[in-house]
């Protein structure tokens, strides 16, 4: 090989590894939920002769998956508890069915005119893109008439231990007392890739009531808020929890919080949604309420670092109200924060309705004192931070839904590399599908 054709051998590679680079989605932290009809070609097939699989650039291999399936009210059909449903499914993949995998589980476009896997007798081609850095990957749904060939692979488990109801995955151990409407453990893991020890001591959502013009205050919460698991989902990408509860404030009107949720938890990632019924009449009698979301994190975390999308610069968490965090902006809106270092990492965001707009504002909220108490709480002290919801019982009367987020990156989340995990909300993947023909 002389000289020229060297360089243009190396070229030809570099090329091609770059191409390969842009067909795949490894830096997203997505999960991707696609409905029923969106896949035509395969939608009305049975589920359990479905495959999903990726062109690994040289035959088709299977990657983790799984099908839930919607009833006609919408709701999920839970295949376990005691309000489980699986007579409102059909079995099959129709409807508003979901059918849902990990984006970083994608590869690249198989080549034209492939041979299918043996046994498959229809298939689509499912693109997902990244259209903010101009990148996409595929992945094959292919409808098998018999023995479809499966991962082996399980992103999140669910079980119950020590009291608790958990979810467990390799990024994280989540767990909530059976009955009560709060989650006391979140088990992080560390940057050698070890699940470390428990590292909060709850999450503290709490309403703090003004009415009567002031002259009665008080403070209900998450130990003020039953909930039941009711019936639950364990499949290989995700596990789905029904909670059943709430807490209606004694005010004389009804303003309740929760009810009944799907609780979604990733091998990465998980999310709450929060209803919120609010009356005629509470815009004026809880004029100058709000409510806090924050989780209190334990002794163990301290030695970690706190940033947000307005207070950018990391400050420590070590217990005490140093001059930095005296000084942090607590009155600009934002909707994220992240807390990391070596004992852990997390990005929480909340959504909330776009009805809320110039009704409801979203600050931070950050109490770091070893001296402080903020009962109930299983530990004294606050490392405490998350988000204040001021005008929220001002908002018109309605039924609402807002949504915490919280992310569990595998290594230090940093201002830096923090848009990777904003993204999921900020820029989701698009994805496209065709119907396969085969040869």
């Amino acid at each position: 090989m002389n000289k020229k054709t060297a360089v243009l051998f190396v070229a030809m590679v570099l090329l091609s590894l770059g191409n390969s680079a842009r067909a795949q989605l490894g830096y997203r932290e997505d999960a991707v939920v696609i409905k029923a009809d969106l896949v035509a070609g395969v939608a009305g097939q049975p589920i359990s002769g479905l495959g999903l699989m990726r062109w690994n650039q040289d035959q088709f291999e299977p990657i983790p998956f799984q099908v839930d399936e919607r009833a006609k009210d919408g709701g999920f059909v839970y295949t376990n508890g005691p309000k489980k449903n699986p007579q409102l499914g059909n079995g099959k993949f129709d409807g508003s069915d979901e059918l849902v995998f990990m984006a970083f589980d994608a590869g690249e476009p198989a080549p034209a005119n492939v041979k299918w896997p043996e046994a498959a007798a229809a298939g689509a081609q499912i693109a997902v893109s990244d259209y903010a850095r101009k990148n996409s990957s595929s992945v094959y749904l292919f409808a098998f008439n018999a023995n479809p060939p499966l991962s082996k692979t399980d992103y999140a488990q669910h079980l119950v231990e020590e009291g608790r109801t958990f979810v467990k995955s390799d990024h994280y151990w989540f767990g909530e007392p059976i009955a009560k409407g709060f989650f006391d453990r979140f088990h992080f893991v560390g940057p050698d890739g070890k699940i470390g020890p428990n590292l909060v001591d709850r999450i503290k959502g709490r309403g703090h009531i003004s009415t009567l013009g002031g002259a009665l205050k008080l403070v209900r919460g998450e130990n003020d808020t039953p909930a039941d698991l009711v019936a639950w989902i364990d499949g290989p990408v995700r596990v789905i929890h029904r909670m059943e509860g709430g807490i209606e404030l004694p005010l004389g009107i009804k303003v309740k919080l929760a009810g009944g949720s799907d609780n979604v938890f990733y091998r990465n990632y998980l999310y709450t949604p929060i209803f919120f019924s609010l009356p005629s009449g509470a815009a004026t009698l809880l004029k100058g309420s709000y409510m806090i979301y924050t989780i209190d994190f334990n002794n163990k975390f301290k030695g970690s670092y706190y940033f947000d999308g307005v207070n950018k610069t990391p400050t420590a968490i070590d217990g005490k109200m140093d001059a930095p965090e005296k000084t942090l902006d607590l009155q600009t809106q934002h909707n994220w924060y992240a807390v990391g270092g070596d004992k852990g990492n997390l990005v929480e965001r909340m959504i909330v309705p776009a009805q809320w707009k110039n009704i409801v504002t979203m600050t931070a909220f950050y109490v770091d004192d070893d001296s402080e108490a903020d009962p109930p709480e299983s530990e004294p002290g606050r490392h405490q931070f998350g988000f204040k919801l001021g005008g929220l019982f001002e908002a018109p009367a309605g039924k609402y839904t807002y949504y915490l987020y919280y992310m569990v990156p595998d290594k230090k989340v940093t201002p830096e590399n923090v848009s990777v995990w904003l993204d999921i909300l900020d820029h989701p993947l698009k994805v496209s599908a065709q119907t396969l023909t085969k040869n």
